[in-house]
C-alpha cells in the first residue's frame, strides 16, 4: 500500500467506530456521531461505550470485539489510561487507522509519556497507524466526515483549504474565521501530539489531494524540520504555516559569532522561505493571504488601483510603494470617457483613480473591465463603500457580482474592499464567491503575497558536484581533536582550506625568537593571534595584534599574549597582514530540527551589532547562494559604491555552496565561524582570515 493511500484511509473510511459514547447528556463522544451525521456522512457510524444505551436510533456496542462487521477507523475518546488496552482491542478486530482524542499523554509530564510508549508499542505489534493523542481529529467535507468531539458550525462548507493544527483550538478558530468569509474546508486535522502520523506525513498527503488547493498548517514546531522543507519544496500548491512559539524563553551565553546571531525563528523564516512557502505571524494575516489566494494569481507587479474614497487611493498608493508595485498611467481616451461621468470634475484623474465624484455603479463595471482588459495591468484594487439602508445597495452588490464574473474571464485578481456595515458585509460575503478585505492595506499586502507566491522558485535541499574537496583530511582533523570542544586555530584553518577555502599562509610560534623569525620570513606587516581554541572575541580580549612590523612590536606583542595564558603553555599563530576589502561572516551551525544550516552576512567586528544575515539549511545550489547574497540588507556594499568596484559575489556565492557541503559532510561540526572572511574586486576572489570549529560530542 502506498504513502498516499495508506492515509486516504483516514480521510475516506467505510465504517468508523467511536469509542467513548454514552447516552448521558454531557457525553462528548456523541457528538462525535452527531457531526458526523449532520455533514452527510454516508458510511457506518457504530457507538462503542461502558454504558448500554442508545444513541441516535442506534446501539451502543460495549466493544469493538463485539461488533460482527469490519471496522475501517476507529476513534477514542477515553481516560489515557485506558487508551493502551482499547488499542489492543482495535489491532485483535482488524482496526489499522486510529484516532486517539483524549488528552492526558506526555503533555502532562513522565506518566503520559509512558503511555504514548505503550500505545506505540501497541501499534507497532498490530501494524496500527494513529493519529493524535490531545486533539480533536479528522474533518473531511468531501464525504462528511467531522470527528471532533465539539460540535461544529454548520455553516462549515465543502472548498479548497485544507488545514493541518497542532492546536484543536486555533483549528477550531480557523474553521470560523473560515466559514465567516464563506470559504471552504476541504479536509481538517488536529494532529495533536503527533504519537505517530505527524505534519510532514499529512503535508505530502495534501500535496498530492486534489480537492485540496490551498494548504494551511498551524504549528508549535517541528517534527523533522529538515523533511518538511523537502516535502513543501516540491509542492505545486501554495502552503501558508503559521508558526507560534517564536521566542526562546531564556537565552543561552553564546560561545560563537553563529550562535549570537542564531534565533530558532529567524531560522524557521529563512527555512520557509527556501522551501517556497508562506510564513503568517497572525490568523489575520493568514485569512487575507487565503483570499487573496482563491483569486487567480498576480502574474506581474503592475496595479491598477480604483477607489471610490480619495483618501483609500492615497493609502493604497503608499501601499504600492512599499511593495514595490508599480502604477502605470492611464490611457488619455478612457481618463476623457470617466470624466465626462463625473458630476463636479473636482478630481483629478490618475491612477490611482478616485472616483468619489462618480455615482453611476453600472460605469464602475466598465472601468475595472477596461483595467483588467490592458496588458500593462496585471491586477486591479477596487475600493468601494455603500450603506446597507441606502439607495446604493442593490447596485452595489450588482456590482460585486459583477466584478466576481469579469474576474473569471479575464482571469487576473481583483482585490476587493468593501466599506459598509458588519451585517452588510457578511450578507457580501455569504453571497459572492469573491473575497472581501477590510482595508486597502490588507489588500495590498495580500497582493504582494500573491505576486510572490506567482513569482516563488522553491530551492531544493539538494548536493553540488564539487570535485577539489577533502571530506577524509578534514575529518581527520576532527577526529584528532576528540574529546575537545574547539579546534585550534591553526587546525580550523585547515579544515576549511581542504574545502576549498583560501587562507593566508601562517607560522607559529611558542618563543619570543620564532615569533621574531616567523615575522621576517614575511617581510612585511603581520598580524599574531593566540592559537587558543576558546577565544571568539579576540579583539575584546587582547588576543590579537594587527599591523606589526618591528621587532619590538613583535616581542611585545608575545609577552603581552604570555601575560594573557598565565602559567599555560602558549602558541602564537602569526600570519601576513592581508590586503584589505569588504568583510563578511559564513558560518554553520547543526541545528536540533533542521539539521545542518549555514549563515551568511556582513562580518567583522559590528557583525553581531548589525545582525545582517540570512540562513538556509544546507546544503545549498548556487541560485540559493545568489539569494542569499542579495537577501541581506547591506548586499548593495557589495556591489559597489562610487569610489569602490563591486566584490566578488561570485567568489562569495563558491565558497557558501562549499561550506554548506561542508557541514552536510562532516556531521563532527557542531558550530563553524569563518570570520572575516575578506573580499575583493570581481574576479579577485576572498581570503578566509579566521576560523571557529565547535566539535560535535
Amino acid at each position: 500500500m502506498s504513502k498516499h493511500d495508506q492515509f486516504s484511509n483516514f480521510f475516506y473510511p467505510k465504517s468508523i467506530a467511536v469509542i467513548g459514547v454514552s447516552p448521558e447528556r454531557n457525553n462528548l463522544g456523541k457528538n462525535i456521531v452527531m457531526n458526523c451525521l449532520m455533514f452527510g456522512y454516508e458510511g457506518e457510524i457504530l457507538s462503542v461505550g461502558l454504558k448500554k444505551g442508545v444513541v441516535f436510533g442506534q446501539q451502543i456496542y460495549p466493544s469493538v470485539e463485539q461488533i460482527d462487521r469490519d471496522i475501517h477507523i476507529a476513534v477514542i475518546l477515553t481516560p489515557a489510561k485506558t487508551i493502551p488496552g482499547i488499542l489492543e482491542q482495535c489491532g485483535r478486530k482488524g482496526i489499522k487507522w486510529v484516532v486517539i482524542e483524549s488528552a492526558g499523554f506526555s503533555e502532562l509530564g513522565e506518566e503520559g509519556r509512558s503511555l504514548e510508549n505503550a500505545c506505540l508499542d501497541v501499534a507497532k505489534k498490530y501494524g496500527i497507524r494513529l493519529i493524535g493523542p490531545n486533539g480533536i481529529g479528522i474533518t473531511n467535507l468531501e464525504n462528511g466526515v467531522a470527528l471532533p468531539f465539539i460540535q461544529l458550525r454548520r455553516e462549515i462548507s465543502l472548498g479548497p483549504v485544507s488545514l493541518l493544527a497542532q492546536s484543536g483550538g486555533v483549528g477550531l478558530s480557523y474553521l470560523g474565521f473560515l466559514a465567516e468569509e464563506d470559504i471552504g474546508i476541504n479536509k481538517f486535522v488536529s494532529l495533536g501530539n503527533k504519537l505517530d502520523v505527524n505534519e510532514n506525513d499529512l503535508l505530502e498527503y495534501l500535496i498530492h489531494d486534489e480537492g485540496t488547493k490551498i494548504i494551511l498548517l498551524y504549528l508549535e514546531g517541528f517534527t523533522d524540520g529538515r523533511r518538511f522543507i523537502e516535502i513543501a519544496s516540491r509542492s505545486q500548491k501554495p502552503i501558508l504555516v503559521h508558526k507560534s512559539n517564536r521566542f526562546k524563553a531564556s537565552a543561552e551565553i553564546a560561545r560563537s559569532h553563529t550562535a549570537a546571531l542564531f534565533t530558532d525563528d529567524r531560522l524557521v523564516d529563512h527555512a520557509l522561505e527556501q522551501a517556497g512557502c508562506v510564513r503568517v505571524n497572525t490568523m489575520d494575516d493568514a485569512m487575507d493571504y487565503i483570499k487573496i489566494l482563491t483569486l487567480p494569481p498576480l502574474e506581474g507587479n503592475r496595479l491598477a488601483v480604483v477607489s471610490r474614497s480619495g483618501g483609500h487611493a492615497v493609502i493604497a498608493a503608499d501601499a504600492c510603494a512599499h511593495y514595490g508595485f508599480h502604477l502605470p498611467p492611464f490611457p488619455e481616451e478612457f481618463l476623457k470617457k470617466v470624466e465626462s461621468r463625473l458630476r463636479a470634475n473636482v478630481i483629478r484623474l490618475q491612477n490611482p483613480l478616485d472616483l468619489g465624484d462618480l455615482f453611476d455603479l453600472e460605469f464602475y463595471e466598465y472601468i475595472v473591465e477596461e483595467m483588467l482588459k490592458r496588458e500593462d495591468v496585471d491586477g486591479v484594487m477596487l475600493g468601494h463603500g455603500y450603506r446597507r439602508g441606502g439607495f446604493e445597495r442593490d447596485a452595489s452588490r450588482n456590482l460585486i457580482l459583477k466584478v466576481e464574473q469579469l474576474v473569471d474571464r479575464y482571469e487576473k485578481p481583483v482585490a476587493l474592499f468593501v466599506f459598509t456595515e458588519a451585517v452588510e458585509m457578511g450578507y457580501l460575503r455569504r453571497h459572492s464567491n469573491i473575497p472581501i478585505f477590510a482595508a486597502p492595506e490588507n489588500a495590498m499586502r495580500a497582493f504582494h503575497l500573491s505576486h510572490s507566491w506567482a513569482s516563488r522558485r522553491p530551492s531544493p535541499v539538494e548536493h553540488q558536484a564539487i570535485q577539489d574537496l577533502d571530506p577524509k583530511g578534514s575529518e581527520a582533523i576532527l577526529r584528532k581533536a576528540a574529546g575537545e570542544e574547539f579546534l585550534l586555530l591553526k587546525d580550523s584553518l585547515d579544515l576549511i582550506k581542504r574545502y576549498g577555502f583560501e587562507v593566508p599562509d601562517y607560522r607559529l610560534a611558542r618563543s619570543l625568537d620564532e615569533a621574531v623569525e616567523a615575522w621576517r620570513s614575511f617581510r612585511g606587516p603581520v598580524v599574531m593571534k593566540i592559537n587558543r581554541p576558546h577565544i571568539s572575541h579576540k579583539t575584546d580580549l587582547g588576543a590579537i595584534r594587527l599591523d606589526l612590523n618591528a621587532e619590538e612590536a613583535i616581542k611585545g606583542a608575545f609577552r603581552h599574549f604570555k601575560s594573557l595564558a598565565g602559567n599555560s603553555e602558549l602558541e602564537v599563530l602569526i600570519q601576513p597582514m592581508v590586503i584589505k576589502g569588504r568583510e563578511i561572516i559564513l558560518g554553520g551551525h547543526r541545528d536540533e530540527v533542521f539539521g545542518p544550516v549555514i549563515l551568511f552576512g556582513l562580518g567583522g567586528i559590528f557583525v553581531e551589532t548589525l545582525e545582517d544575515v540570512v540562513w538556509r539549511i544546507a546544503p545549498i545550489n548556487h541560485e540559493e547562494a545568489r539569494r542569499m547574497i542579495t537577501q541581506i540588507k547591506g548586499h548593495k556594499i557589495l556591489s559597489g559604491t562610487r569610489a569602490e568596484k563591486p566584490s566578488d559575489t561570485k567568489a562569495i556565492e563558491d565558497l557558501l555552496v562549499r561550506l554548506s557541503q561542508m557541514m552536510v559532510d562532516l556531521p563532527l561540526i557542531r558550530e563553524i565561524d569563518i570570520n572575516p572572511v575578506t573580499v575583493y574586486a570581481e574576479g579577485k576572489g576572498a581570503l578566509a582570515v579566521d576560523a571557529r570549529v565547535i566539535i560535535e560530542h
